[in-house]
């Protein structure tokens, strides 16, 4: 919305405005700082025109100008420079700007001299100092605007030689800078404050994005139905082992673990039943396996584990609690065709080195070749393969 051609004050939360406060704060003293040494510069060498135009009050003047506000303006630096909330900053400039008004005024009021008319027109000056030199937020450079105002057309009726049309003639050239200053301060802080949400707005989109990208690739590796890794997810485990844990790539433990009879079980109970069995079995096996080890999804009832840092001592007892852990579960199964009448899997482990390329599938070869064994020898059990052509078998 637009009112005149100017754009609306985006409306800000407390919370949102004290952000906005903090992220503005540095570059902001540093600006204000920049702006007050400037100005005291200014209102200092003016010390020339006050002995040009009013030399009956040059004592005044030097009083004034540089043992009064030329103290305060150097504390106001020093303030500005330290460690305060940049609103206080912004009004302590304010009230020094409006005190050197006071100061001028007062310089002006006391001469007798025919040129203070002339030289009043610089009230605009404090106008500006207070507007946009100090580039104050609006709703103070108002307050003070209004201060301004009321300071200098309060000290003008005691001017040496006023009169009610150089009231008016004065008038005439001081509001349009006021009006003028004021829409300047208002856009000025229009678009600080827009520029800092759209920052904002920025940045969360670029959170959002990040955790999306995350989620995502959290995803391409993670079988959606039992929320363990696919085989995208075990390239990258093994990729990992390779590169970054290559001690322990030197003794890996590789299972393969199958649904027996899982055909029959979806045929009989539906495909709803098959993915609940299959989530169900996948949390067993999850629990009874170290927390370090990876475990996948290999393919519809498959399941593939990698546990680095192990050797072949420790292959059966894994073997075993993926065996016993679905077994436990008492997931009932009347068309296994056999002696089980429940959801059990038969499970092959091998032992070897993951260091290069084609190691895996080796070691995955003779897991698959446990497993077969396993099946043939009446499933709900397991082997390990000690060698490539030798397998024990432990029941």
């Amino acid at each position: 919305m637009r009112w005149l051609g100017l754009p609306a004050r985006p409306r800000f939360s407390a919370e949102q405005y004290a952000a906005f406060l903090e992220d503005r704060a540095p570059l902001r003293s540093r600006m204000l700082r920049a702006a007050v040494f400037c100005v005291l510069i200014f209102y200092l060498s003016c010390f020339l025109f006050d002995l040009w135009l009013l030399g009956d009050v040059t004592a005044l003047s030097a009083t004034l100008r540089f043992g009064v506000m030329l103290p305060i303006a150097i504390g106001l630096l020093f303030y500005i420079a330290g460690d305060h909330p940049i609103e206080k900053k912004e009004i302590a400039a304010i009230l020094v700007a409006l005190l050197a008004n006071v100061c001028w005024c007062a310089i002006l009021v006391s001469s007798e001299s025919p040129g203070v008319l002339s030289y009043f027109y610089a009230a605009a000056s404090f106008q500006m100092a207070i507007t946009i030199a100090a580039a104050s937020p609006f709703r103070p450079a108002l307050r003070a605007s209004i201060f301004t105002f009321c300071l200098n057309y309060s000290a003008i009726w005691f001017l040496a030689g006023t009169s009610p049309s150089y009231v008016i003639q004065h008038l005439a050239v001081y509001m349009p800078t006021v009006i003028m200053t004021l829409l300047v301060s208002y856009q000025l802080e229009v678009e600080a404050l827009t520029s800092h949400l759209q920052m904002q707005e920025n940045e969360a989109l670029k959170r959002e994005l990040a955790r999306q990208n995350k989620e995502l690739a959290r995803l391409s590796v993670t079988d959606p139905l039992t929320k363990l890794a696919n085989r995208r997810g075990t390239e990258m485990e093994l990729m990992r082992l390779m590169t970054e844990v290559a001690d322990d790539a030197r003794r890996v433990v590789v299972l393969v673990a199958d649904v027996d009879h899982f055909k029959a079980y979806n045929d009989a109970y539906g495909h709803g039943a098959g993915d609940d069995c299959l989530k169900r079995v996948a949390r067993a096996m999850r629990r009874s396996l170290p927390i370090e080890a990876h475990l996948a999804r290999h393919g519809g009832e498959e399941f593939l584990a990698i546990l680095s840092g192990a050797d072949g001592e420790q292959a059966p007892a894994l073997a075993e609690n993926l065996r016993r852990a679905v077994r436990q579960l008492g997931v009932a199964h009347a068309f296994t065709g056999d002696r089980n009448a429940f959801v059990t899997i038969s499970v092959g482990a091998a032992c070897g080195a993951i260091q290069a390329e084609g190691d895996f599938e080796r070691l995955l070869d003779a897991a698959d070749r446990a497993l077969y064994a396993a099946k043939a020898d009446g499933r709900n059990t397991w082997r390990v393969s000690v060698a490539d052509e030798e397998q024990r078998v432990v029941a």
